[in-house]
């Protein structure tokens, strides 16, 4: 079975609500939802203590890590 695609036009303008294609737009929120977070378990926490003031490693270091979480959600 395929998965629903989520459809931003339903349910249309003062229509009458289907429930079987609320079911799929929920599911299709779901999903992209369920991508989001499997992508989120891939980036590993930084674990790095900063100092004061911080270093440039320190700072590049927390600036390599949010790269990598904007490159991991874009994929």
């Amino acid at each position: 079975m395929a998965s629903p695609v989520l459809d931003p036009t339903l349910p249309a303008d003062n229509s009458p609500l289907v429930s079987g294609e609320m079911r799929g737009q929920f599911q299709a929120i779901l999903d992209r939802f369920d991508g989001i977070n499997s992508k989120l378990f891939g980036v590993a926490p930084l674990g790095v203590t900063v100092s004061n003031p911080p270093t440039q490693a320190e700072v590049q270091s927390i600036a390599d890590k949010l790269d990598e979480l904007i490159t991991m959600l874009q994929s």
